[in-house]
């Protein structure tokens, strides 16, 4: 078995981009390889196209392309896991508060939670219910910065039974609906 803890993705994010995705860590798989969802059985590539966010279906190797179309990505925690399980409360926690200062510092209009549990952990959610799409309000808001919007798209994973591969694509088309209505108010 490969050891693939050490490795790290590097984030892909610019001031003022239009939508920040987060994750909660890499798996396996794309430690390996070295990109972001490049698990086969990940939607995220194809949820990204479907959904209108992109012209065409991005490889994972193709994740710098991103900033072509003002969009970043990132994860609360960088240490790539088999399982988001075996993370531990101090690796979110901490994980957490640096995606915080990440967020004020480049200010995107819109951060996606590629994950209900990446919200969770993100905000310390971990009870009440999380309905996925446009949360209400502005999040990470600074003295001279209205803050940014979140969404909170179900997870990409092959894993995640919750959801139908139709309804997570559907969420990505309400994220690029939002993305939209963002961008007309901001001009």
């Amino acid at each position: 078995m490969e050891d693939f803890e050490h490795l790290r993705l590097p984030v892909y994010i610019e001031h003022d981009l239009d939508i920040l995705f987060c994750g909660i860590n890499p798996g396996r798989v794309s430690a390996l390889a070295g990109h972001y969802f490049a698990n086969p059985g990940n939607l995220f590539w194809k949820a990204l196209h479907l959904g209108g966010l992109t012209p065409y279906q991005f490889r994972p190797d193709e994740t710098p392309k991103l900033l072509d179309y003002r969009y970043g990505i990132t994860d609360i925690v960088a240490k790539p896991t088999r399982t988001a399980s075996k993370l531990t409360k101090q690796d979110m926690v901490e994980g957490a508060a640096q995606l915080e200062e990440t967020i004020k510092k480049y200010r995107p209009r819109i951060l996606c939670f590629v994950g209900i549990t990446a919200f969770r952990h993100a905000f310390q959610i971990h009870k009440d219910k999380v309905t996925p799409g446009l949360q209400e309000g502005y999040f990470y808001t600074t003295k001279d910065w209205k803050g940014c919007r979140v969404f909170v798209a179900p997870s990409t994973s092959g894993l995640n039974a919750g959801f139908s591969r139709e309804e997570r694509i559907g969420y990505f088309k309400q994220l690029n609906e939002c993305k939209n209505q963002i961008l007309k108010k901001d001009v």
